[in-house]
């Protein structure tokens, strides 16, 4: 799996729930407003669905996401955790070293096989194109980490970041592809 894809569900791993219930209160604003929507049935039923479907993803990708890092060592979840999901307070890392070439690389170690585990758990490529890109908060998630690499290889050279070979972000482009 390439490692920006598993960069964005790290950084979305901790909003999920959040994600969630936005959604939920969503379709329940829809199926109240749709007395007085005066578009066809058919269209706020797929709209309802779709968006089912989309917590429905987010709620198995959580549970993915639990298993994996439940094969993290304490340390490497305390990597995690200080880049990624911010749940410990500050004070827990004041003697973490997160300035030294060790962390760095190690951060790019953890990303590394958490995005090979990920794949083995069946999250691909093509299946967080498919699926995780269709929704809205995971392809704006998905531009800014891919801003973020770009700007934080400024002594690498740009040409070394990985970039995703594809990313679609429309319908009109999935029918083109």
């Amino acid at each position: 799996m390439n490692v920006i894809y598993a960069k964005s569900i790290l950084y979305a791993y901790s909003n999920i729930d959040l994600i969630i219930d936005q959604i939920d209160e969503l379709v329940m604003k829809k199926a109240l407003s749709s007395m007085s929507d005066y578009s066809p049935a058919i269209l706020q039923c797929e709209k309802i669905v779709d968006l089912t479907y989309q917590k429905d993803l987010l709620a198995e990708l959580k549970r993915i996401v639990m298993k994996v890092l439940s094969k993290f060592t304490e340390t490497e979840l305390d990597f995690f955790d200080y880049k990624y999901f911010k749940k410990k307070p500050k004070e827990y890392y004041k003697d973490f070293d997160y300035q030294s070439r060790n962390y760095f690389r190690r951060q790019i170690r953890l990303a590394n096989l958490f995005a090979e585990r990920l794949e083995k758990c069946g999250i691909t490529d093509k299946r967080f194109q498919d699926e995780y890109l269709r929704i809205e908060f995971f392809k704006e998630l998905l531009k800014r980490v891919m801003e973020y690499e770009i700007l934080s290889c400024k002594n690498k050279g740009i040409k070394n970041v990985k970039k995703p070979k594809t990313v679609i972000t429309s319908d009109a482009d999935r029918k083109i592809a």
